[in-house]
């Protein structure tokens, strides 16, 4: 019965110091790691680079605060700045990383919406609007 119960005080010791251990530990929380996770695969990607209309790899500081979904909506808004005529098609292509939740019907209303508006900021908020309904994840 002796021997159990130092067993028992023994276990219960080591206990406490594993939570001590693990409440000393800093820990990222689940949105740091999954924005550096995304700004890792996203600057590491050429593929994803070109989509974002970058041509040096993206360099993304401690201070910077946007998603990786603001950042591809920031690429299409600046690919949509140094080529307006090319609009529809920046905005069709934004429209497929939405794969089969958006129809094409649905992909031809937006696109019609969006293609006169002028404001960047507007269509900027437009499309994050988008992208939450939508639930556009990367």
């Amino acid at each position: 019965m002796e021997k159990i119960l130092e067993i028992i005080k023994v276990i219960e010791a080591k206990k406490s110091e594993m939570e001590e251990y693990i409440s000393n530990l800093s820990l990222h929380t689940r949105n740091d790691m999954l924005k550096d996770i995304s700004q890792d695969i996203i600057s590491n990607n050429p593929l994803l680079q070109e989509i974002l209309g970058t041509e040096e790899k993206i360099v993304i500081s401690e201070k910077e605060e946007e998603s990786s979904v603001d950042h591809i909506i920031n690429g299409y808004i600046a690919k949509i700045q140094q080529n307006p005529y090319k609009k529809v098609i920046f905005l069709r292509e934004f429209l497929d990383l939405f794969q089969d939740r958006v129809s094409e019907k649905d992909k031809g209303v937006i696109i019609q919406s969006l293609k006169d508006e002028e404001n960047n900021e507007k269509l900027r908020s437009e499309m994050i609007s988008l992208a939450t309904i939508f639930k556009l994840n990367l």
